[in-house]
């Protein structure tokens, strides 16, 4: 990235790229220019997009599609560094880099990002005996490379999700985003400085720890490292996001820096984990649709489902706080939108009353306000069917509350909950494990009845004599 020139004619550089746009009619592109002469020759996003800068030029980067993740359209425009004049333009998916804020300066945005007011609900937290028959472990996986803010508040809400509502160990959930804090780029496209403040859902504190930077390197560690874990009936959530590219036809995912994470990337890390139960993969970055059947393909769990918020060859929409897709699915797994309040309509649920993989997807697709977005889902018949929830709900009523209400109890344990609770048994029984327990116990029985048995015996102890 080549240094600030003094006596350029920015003056005139600003004044040609606003008149290209008005000949052009592009009323909803921002303008952003580097006071550098980039040389002929020299390489932007090397690795990613290899753009070859074709004679000494002053870039104007135009951001087209300002509110959608990339990448999505841009131009560089270039300019003559002595007369200022615009020689040509590059069409392009990418910015020049993804922190171009602190050394390309906005000198027209007619598209800013507003945020809206927080309000105080908190998310809805279900309590913990709800999940308590919970038997299949998840784990998860939250990654965001080059974030901005609405990419770090999509993941926390997804992280209180799994933490308030799901029951999810915070032990077993990794975070991934940008440098491996609790950043990003801000609206400008430069790292934000001072304190993050509140996460703008409820207006209360972050509450997910950062465990990594957003790389390809991390991402596909984590995955290895989940996979040392994995029993046959645990299932892994992976969630990407932030933004992505496409690349000789292949969709990638962006990292904060260094290499950017590919189809075979995700599709080996994946198909080298052990078998277990399921993966459940949702999917905002731009061209994540391009990720679908290679993951289906190589994964080895027994359920496995993919959603993602755009096809191949599509950019995501974004939004001021959060991405309009990745919302309104966290929104149906929630069961709440982010602030608490209730959703309007309600996601559909399975038999047991748990939002799953497929009316996850139905419920986002249908609520999605990104109007660029083409939500894409695939997956098996059980994977459709995955729920983040246990199997079936069952709340357990204290002894106590079983005399004093019996005809509002909730009903005995199902046949299929008995036969488990019974197999147990057998197992401890055979084991030997339960032997001297139950010894232990008769022998308490059998000196209770000699007690008994010794004080009614005795004259005046209640039994008759003839």
């Amino acid at each position: 990235m080549p240094e600030p020139t003094q006596d350029l004619p920015l003056d005139v550089i600003r004044s040609q790229a606003r008149i290209h746009l008005a000949r052009r009619g592009d009323a909803g592109t921002n303008l952003y220019v580097h006071g550098a002469v980039y040389r002929a020759g020299e390489l932007i996003q090397p690795r990613r997009a290899d753009i070859v800068v074709p004679r000494d030029s002053v870039i104007v980067f135009a951001d087209d599609e300002p509110t959608k993740n990339w990448g999505h359209r841009c131009r560089y425009l270039l300019h003559d560094p002595h007369s200022g004049e615009l020689t040509g333009e590059i069409p392009a998916l990418l910015p020049p880099t993804f922190d171009f804020g602190e050394r390309f300066d906005a000198f027209h945005t007619p598209v800013v990002s507003v945020s809206k007011a927080a309000t105080q609900w908190p998310v809805v937290a279900l309590p913990w005996w709800v999940f308590a028959d919970q038997t299949r472990r998840w784990y998860a996986i939250l990654y965001a490379g080059a974030s901005m803010n609405r990419h770090v508040n999509d993941i926390e809400f997804l992280y209180r999700t799994l933490v308030n509502v799901y029951r999810v160990p915070k032990s077993r959930i990794t975070v991934l985003s940008y440098d491996g804090t609790l950043t990003y780029n801000d609206a400008n496209w430069q790292r934000h400085v001072g304190s993050i403040g509140n996460w703008p859902g409820n207006n209360t504190p972050y509450q997910m720890k950062i465990d990594g930077a957003g790389t390809r390197a991390e991402l596909l560690a984590a995955i290895a490292a989940v996979g040392e874990k994995l029993g046959p009936q645990d299932n892994l959530l992976l969630h990407t996001n932030n933004h992505g590219n496409t690349v000789s036809g292949g969709s990638t995912i962006i990292s904060y820096e260094g290499d950017d994470a590919t189809e075979s990337d995700l599709a080996g890390a994946v198909g080298a984990l052990p078998q277990f139960n399921s993966l459940l993969v949702m999917m905002e970055q731009c061209f994540s649709g391009g990720f679908i059947d290679p993951i289906i393909d190589a994964c080895p769990a027994t359920c496995t489902s993919v959603a993602t918020a755009v096809d191949a060859n599509t950019s995501s929409d974004g939004g001021a706080e959060f991405d309009p897709f990745a919302l309104a699915w966290i929104n149906a797994m929630a069961g709440a939108n982010a602030d608490g309040s209730m959703l309007s309509p309600q996601p559909a649920t399975d038999g047991a009353g748990f939002v799953t993989a497929q009316t996850a997807f139905d419920y986002a697709k249908a609520t999605d306000t990104g109007i660029h977005d083409d939500p894409q889902f695939s997956g098996n018949a059980c994977g459709r069917s995955t729920a983040l929830g246990s199997e079936r709900r069952h709340i357990k009523i204290p002894v106590e509350w079983r005399y004093l209400f019996p005809w509002q109890i909730i009903p005995d344990p199902g046949p299929d909950q008995i036969a488990r609770l019974a197999a147990q048994i057998q197992a401890e029984v055979r084991s030997g494990r339960l032997a001297g327990p139950l010894s232990a116990e008769l022998d308490k029985v059998g000196l209770q009845i000699s007690k008994l048995v010794k004080k009614q015996l005795k004259p005046g102890g209640g039994t008759r004599r003839a």
